[in-house]
């Protein structure tokens, strides 16, 4: 038996209760997965803050950014971006609609640029802190609304 045909024989489904395959599940799935990053998502935003933390690196070891004390910091960018496009993701998917898969990873990603200022800038932690928290807070009730 050829192997497109072996496969054939697994996606048939039980015509009398309708349940499909594992393998047919497997394969929406994974043509799910494959058309949200078809689907223009926002893997480019990754890219651009790599991009933009090498331009400060250089700026600063080529003597223009003095200042720059904290620069490790901007490490938390990274998983700021990364789950910011989760939420727009799980947004897009949902055809406009700010549910709980998508307001989490938003949530997520401003308490992360929270923590990126604070540390970045020197600020005191005490008193953003619960700022942090509070905004937190708002924007779960405001997202399941």
């Amino acid at each position: 038996m050829s192997e497109q045909n072996q496969y054939k024989v697994n996606e048939v489904t039980d015509s009398e209760t309708g349940y499909k395959t594992r393998r047919e599940e497997r394969l929406e799935r994974r043509a799910a997965r494959r058309a949200d990053r078809l689907d223009g998502g926002l893997g480019w935003l990754g890219g651009v803050v790599l991009i933009a933390l090498g331009l400060l690196f250089w700026l600063q070891s080529a003597g223009y950014l003095t200042q720059l004390t904290n620069w490790w910091a901007l490490f938390i960018l990274l998983p700021a971006v990364a789950t910011f496009s989760a939420g727009m993701g799980a947004y897009r998917r949902n055809g406009g609609q700010w549910t709980g898969e998508a307001v989490g990873p938003m949530v997520a990603s401003v308490m992360f640029l929270g923590l990126t200022a604070v540390f970045f800038f020197g600020l005191n932690l005490s008193l953003f802190g619960p700022i942090l928290l509070i905004v937190a807070g708002l924007l779960l009730i405001l997202g399941r609304r």
